[in-house]
């Protein structure tokens, strides 16, 4: 069972072309997986009797946020987005809150796409696609 529910406390910022993070608060509620991969690498000689692995680099993962549709204020996603589908901006994820101690996780990403989402019959929502830009820190805390 899990000891924290997401809509309970998790909090995502997304910095802005100005620079400082932007709590995008009741505007995301969908955020796929966030955390660090690496491709084994076959490092088997003619002398190992079995298959040798060793870590490859970290790869660049994507991250997708997702939410209702909200084009009011400077932290709506509408607003917020407009200027940053091809630059890199600092996204962090506190996913059990900002209370000291709790779990920081943050990285660097460029934003692939930016999109509003109409399905008939269905509320309007938002949808962006960032990739990781180097390593993504996973051992911070608030």
């Amino acid at each position: 069972m899990a000891k924290y529910l997401v809509s309970g406390t998790s909090i995502i910022k997304v910095d802005n072309s100005t620079g400082p993070l932007v709590l995008l608060g009741t505007a995301i509620d969908s955020v796929s997986d966030v955390g660090k991969e690496v491709d084994a690498l076959d490092v088997t000689s003619f002398a190992d009797t079995a298959e040798r692995m060793i870590a490859g680099i970290e790869k660049s993962r994507e991250v997708t946020l997702e939410g209702p549709y909200e084009d009011s204020g400077s932290a709506a996603p509408d607003n917020h987005y407009s200027t940053l589908v091809g630059t890199i901006q600092t996204v962090q994820f506190n996913p059990a809150g900002t209370v000291a101690g709790r779990r920081l996780i943050t990285g660097e990403f460029l934003c692939l796409r930016y999109e509003v989402i109409m399905a008939g019959k269905q509320p309007v929502r938002w949808r962006a696609v960032h990739k990781l830009d180097g390593t993504l820190n996973t051992t911070g805390t608030n």
